[in-house]
């Protein structure tokens, strides 16, 4: 496994996100516990930090998916808010035109990682 460092926190393998999957990393988000979504959408890694803008909550804080029936579009597990997954806007009337708060990630010969200034490892948490 790649290490963290200063700049960039791990997240996995590349062959570990597999297109429509995601993975959950708990972090802090400015230096709150948070949880960072990682998820490949037709080929390319985006991040979003997990969190509805509707309501407080998780996206996958239901169910643990994060994807719609069709796989094309982001989905609150709550209340069903749709989000667009390369914007990250709210495609649901109630919160229409809101959006995801992106988190920048990146994608080398080592795998993913996580390269947003605003997220860091949480130490001491498993």
């Amino acid at each position: 496994m790649a290490m963290n460092d200063s700049k960039r926190l791990w997240v996995c393998p590349s062959d570990q996100l597999a297109e429509g999957k995601y993975k959950r990393i708990d972090a802090l988000y400015a230096d709150e516990p948070s949880s960072v979504l990682v998820f490949r959408h037709q080929g390319q890694c985006l991040a979003y930090r997990n969190l509805c803008v509707h309501m407080p909550r998780t996206l996958d804080c239901e169910k643990d998916m994060i994807f719609d029936e069709t796989g094309q579009n982001l989905r609150c597990s709550m209340h069903g808010i749709i989000y667009h997954p390369i914007t990250g806007e709210s495609l649901s009337t109630m919160c229409n035109g809101e959006k995801l708060t992106p988190v920048t990630v990146q994608e080398d010969a080592e795998g993913v990682w996580i390269r947003d200034k605003r997220v860091k490892e949480m130490v001491g948490e498993n």
